[in-house]
Parts: C-alpha cells; structure tokens; sequence
C-alpha cells in the first residue's frame, strides 16, 4: 500500500530534498507551490470554514476533517523515523527536565527530614511547634506544586518539539527548556488527563470511552495551537472518529510497542518520545496536516 502522505511527507525527497525541508519547501504552506499550486494553508486553512485553521469551526455536526484515511503502521514507522533523525535531542532534552525534577524533589526531602529534626527539638523546649509545623507544611505545599507544574510543563513542551520537528523537520535542545507560548497547551494537558482518571475512577467502561476521544487533546493543541480549549474538545472527538478502526489500531499499536519496549531501561526511555511522536503524526495527518 502506498503512503498516502507521501506528497507531503517531510521523508519525500523529491518534495523536502534530502534529509530536513529546507526554506524553499517552508514557504510552501503559507503561499504557492513550486510549481504554483496552492500550498497547505490555501488547501486546508479556508476550505472548510472560511477561516484560517480550525478556528472557525464549531464542531456541530460538520465534516471537519479532511477526507483521507492515515495508514496507522506508516505512523509507527514514521515516528522511529522522525526520533532517530533526532535522537540526542530526544534523549537530552528530557534529561534537563529530569534534573528539574530531582533537584524539587530533593528539596521536599530535605524538607521533611528537616521537619521532623525541628519539630522534635521544639517539642522538647515546649514553644513555637505549631508555628514551625505550618510553616513547613506550606513550604512542602508550594515545592509539590511546583514539582507538579514543572512535570506538566515538560509534557507539554514534548508535544509541542515532535510539532516543531514534524512541521519544519527541525528540533533543538532547547525546545524542551521553552516557556514561550506554553500555557495553553499545558491547560489543555491538564483537563485531558482530568477528564481522563475521572471517567476510570468513576468506573472503567467511561474511563476508555473519555481516553479514546480525549488522549489526542495535547497533540490536537501542539498542531493547531489557535484553538480554544472547547475546540480543542471538539477537535479531539473528531480526530478519534475520523477513522474509528484506524484510532483503535493506533491505540493497540501503542499499547504493544509499550509493552515491548517496557521490559529494558533503554526501551522505558525511548517510549514517552516515540509515544508523543505517534500521538502527533497521528492527530497532524488525520486534520490534512503536514506531517
């Protein structure tokens, strides 16, 4: 079967050149083609709604996406793809965050190693126990918090690097250290996941149901970063019923590569990139998008 991205995949040689697309196809989808077609923002960002992207849709009922199917195993096989174009980034990006992560989990260690000493040294004086006891509760309080948003944050920031790298085949370290014009994606990774443990506490039937239309929200908002968060709701539901049996094999696919890779070290780092590339080539093709 042949790929029915290949007028427009970045691995295209005859369309991107060899290796990255280069400036000349950039121009692409914001104007005319080489040849004076018109480029992907003329195709796909006006016919459907009259206005640019997916802004302009409610999501009621109307044919949003573009009528072409993604072949699920050309995903798979194009995410091996983008990550090993990219590796060292992909693995060193992540690690800066992991160092984050362990110096605020160091600091609530030391917190509550010091909490425990302080308290009982005030117990034994008889004064300013309670003081000390809230005080430190709170400053464990702020540093869970933090520790909370920095590994939203780095989630986040992976959707939106696999974007930036499927989009213009370019990716550096720094795109996982980027705060710039990640809050809404990080807003939109929250409710998803929210909505998602709320249907599997509730009870496991809605839980599949709410992570089969909702896992797709953060990929949904790297590639289409204009969306409100309803749009994004909205555009997450039709990206899972565009093609139900293809969302089904997509999601089987994860699952085995997962298992599979779960059993080393190495397999357990390399998933969460390979996931995110998925979850993104997956959400850009099934919206008509470059990718």
């Amino acid at each position: 079967m042949s790929n029915p991205y290949s007028n427009n995949d970045s691995f295209n040689s005859g369309n991107n050149g060899p290796g990255t697309p280069g400036p000349a196809s950039e121009s692409a989808p914001y104007g005319n083609g080489a040849h004076g077609q018109p480029g992907y923002g003329q195709q796909y960002g006006q016919q459907q709604f009259g206005q640019p992207g997916y802004a302009g849709s409610t999501y009621q009922g109307e044919d949003s996406l573009i009528g072409r199917d993604v072949d699920a195993i050309q995903v798979i096989a194009d995410s091996f793809r983008y990550f090993g174009r990219n590796w060292a980034q992909w693995i060193f990006g992540p690690l800066v965050q992991m160092v984050v992560l362990s110096i605020l989990y160091l600091l609530l260690v030391a917190v509550l190693a010091g909490s425990g000493s302080s308290i009982d040294a005030l117990a034994n004086s008889g004064s300013g126990s309670d003081a000390l006891t809230g005080g430190l509760i709170a400053v464990m309080f702020l540093v869970l918090i933090a520790m909370f948003l920095v590994l939203i944050w780095a989630a986040s920031t992976w959707y939106k690097a696999a974007n930036k790298q499927v989009a213009t085949g370019m990716l550096e370290i720094k795109d996982f250290l980027s705060f710039k014009n990640v809050a809404g994606l990080m807003a939109v990774y929250v409710l998803s996941t929210l909505v998602i443990s709320l249907g599997f506490i509730l009870l496991i039937i809605p839980g599949l149901f709410a992570a089969f239309f909702f896992t797709w929200m953060p990929a949904v908002k790297a590639a289409r970063p204009e969306l409100s968060v309803g749009e994004t709701f909205g555009a997450s539901i039709e990206v899972a019923k565009k093609n139900v049996g293809v969302t089904i094999l997509v999601v089987v696919l994860i699952a085995v590569l997962y298992a599979v890779l779960s059993f080393t070290f190495v397999g357990m780092l390399l998933f969460p990139a390979l996931n995110t590339l998925i979850l993104v080539l997956f959400v850009r093709r099934t919206l008509g998008l470059r990718g």
